[in-house]
């Protein structure tokens, strides 16, 4: 999952593909193929768009949807204060961590895009251990819920909020640059304090307890394939960033004590949405229903309190439009018809 190769080889029938994803070699094409394959015809399916964000890399297969940053829109700003806050960008700490989850992709998806009302309960158990910081205290009341548009979402805190993983050597590190993140961010960082997000649909980032992005690959209607990084500022000195591994590994991944409470809960979610009379009721998504409204101080519509299921309704109406559309324009209809 990391390193460079000139060729990638198929591990069932070892067909090999160029960095260019031509075909360039098969096994036994004389003998089995008698040379009539046609090794230009079957290469790999080429994506239609390919760009980045601050090292992030963004592939779609419709050549009829928006450029990335078109489609991030807002959404780059509040990418920013994730990736982008000192120079050189952030690195990887410590590989990869990839498991299967038996729920719906979009249990996690939501819940990074939207849902701060769960800590308190479903969590517990870990801040009382000391994980993650102290959630008991009462709610920010300069917390946000934020969406900048196409169905990404954000949860951020007021911008005085402690939101980092309670370390010692995180802290002091984040008092420090504090006056450089300002600089480069700009004043909208004087008002909020993103923490965690989804980049619509399937790619999702968090700030405190631990420093951590990940994919959620559907993997079926009730499985999911986690793809989970740790990262830290490029820049930031190596004590620091072991203090962030060390807490990403505590509290998120497959045996993170945040991660496994979150786990059980979207698995039994997707286990009791499959029953006939759970499959007859609609879900409750009415937190802050009509108080909401479009803030031009942060480029997105606002909650007027962290808690709020605005995110995950304006997530799950652009999910729905583009069910149910045959194209990208007619899915671009449907969501201005909608505002």
């Amino acid at each position: 999952d990391d390193g460079n190769a000139a060729s990638f080889t198929c591990a069932y029938h070892g067909w090999t593909y160029g960095n260019d994803g031509k075909l360039i070699a098969v096994p036994y094409l004389k003998e089995a193929y008698h040379n009539e394959l046609d090794r230009e015809r079957w290469g790999l399916v080429p994506v239609a768009q390919l760009d980045q964000h601050k090292g992030l890399f963004f592939a779609s297969f419709d050549p009829a949807a928006p450029p990335l940053r078109e489609y991030l829109g807002e959404m780059c700003w509040y990418l920013d204060t994730f990736f982008d806050r000192r120079e050189g960008g952030i690195e990887v700490i410590g590989g990869i961590h990839k498991w299967i989850m038996p729920c719906n992709w979009k249990f996690p998806a939501e819940n990074f895009g939207g849902d701060g009302y769960h800590v308190h309960w479903s969590h517990l158990s870990a801040v009382q251990i000391g994980s993650g910081g102290d959630f008991r205290v009462k709610p920010d009341p300069n917390g946000r819920t934020l969406a900048p548009g196409n169905g990404h979402c954000v949860i951020a805190v007021g911008a005085e909020t402690m939101a980092d993983p309670p370390a010692p050597e995180i802290l002091a590190y984040e008092q420090e640059i504090a006056p450089e993140m300002s600089q480069r961010l700009g004043s909208r960082l004087g008002k909020v304090k993103p923490i965690a997000g989804t980049v619509f649909p399937n790619f999702s980032m968090l700030r405190p307890t631990s420093r951590t992005i990940r994919v959620w690959h559907p993997r079926g209607p009730d499985k999911t394939e986690v793809w989970a990084w740790c990262y830290a500022d490029k820049a930031a000195p190596a004590h620091v960033k072991e203090a962030i591994r060390v807490a990403g590994v505590r509290v998120f991944g497959p045996s993170g004590t945040f991660e496994q409470d979150d786990m059980d809960n979207w698995q039994g979610c997707t286990q009791t949405a499959r029953g006939a009379v759970a499959r007859r009721q609609a879900l409750n998504y009415e937190m802050g229903l009509g108080h909401e409204r479009f803030d031009e101080a942060f480029g997105a519509w606002a909650s007027d309190h962290r808690y709020s299921e605005s995110n995950h309704r304006r997530f799950y109406r652009r999910w729905a439009q583009l069910m149910a559309a045959d194209s990208w324009p007619e899915s671009e209809a449907a969501k201005a018809a909608a505002e």
